[in-house]
């Protein structure tokens, strides 16, 4: 019989290997992940790009003001979630303040996200709603499938992608704008 001594068992490189591969996933999960919300014309599918594109977004139930972020020249609107409160860029809430501006925001993620655009919605209500309502969403659906709405206001289609909410919309008509 043979004895060994002084040789780790054969499992425990077994075991390292997997102690990695969790820590590393673990740890990859525990970076920031970013969210894109893209604005798209409904009539014609091009980006709801300019001065006045924006998206307003709530991460969570802990803030009371909007966080207001520019889409690009893509139409696209990022924000960034995380759980490390050193990777946070944006100020407090504050009681006297109202939309806070910023390009690429560091939030704490939440499961539950609300997002309101200066749009009409050319989703299943269409132009029966207020351009004033907003959608809430769950971070954990978009992480994994992505959304796209519904586009009653033309032909204009994409598909979901993970880590993207895609929302068709249209400009408000000057009677919307005074209706409002």
């Amino acid at each position: 019989m043979a004895v060994y001594r002084n040789q780790p068992f054969p499992c425990f490189g077994i075991l390292k290997f997997l102690m990695s591969l969790f820590l590393i996933l673990y740890g990859a999960s525990l970076s920031a992940q970013t969210l894109e919300i893209t604005l798209v014309d409904g009539q014609n599918g091009h980006p709801m790009v300019g001065a006045s594109s924006y998206v307003n977004v709530w991460v969570g139930t802990e803030r009371k003001e909007a966080i207001a972020i520019p889409t690009d020249g893509h139409g696209v609107a990022r924000l960034q979630l995380t759980l490390n409160p050193g990777e946070i860029n944006i100020p407090n809430s504050s009681k006297d303040r109202g939309s806070i501006v910023v390009d690429h925001p560091v939030v704490n993620y939440n499961e539950s996200l609300r997002i309101n655009t200066p749009y009409v919605s050319c989703g299943s209500g269409g132009s029966n709603y207020s351009w004033l309502r907003s959608e809430n969403f769950s971070t954990k659906e978009i992480f994994q499938h992505g959304y796209v709405s519904p586009n009653t206001c033309g032909k204009a289609t994409v598909s979901p992608q993970p880590g993207q909410v895609i929302l068709f919309v249209r400009p408000l008509t000057w009677w919307e704008k005074l209706k409002e």
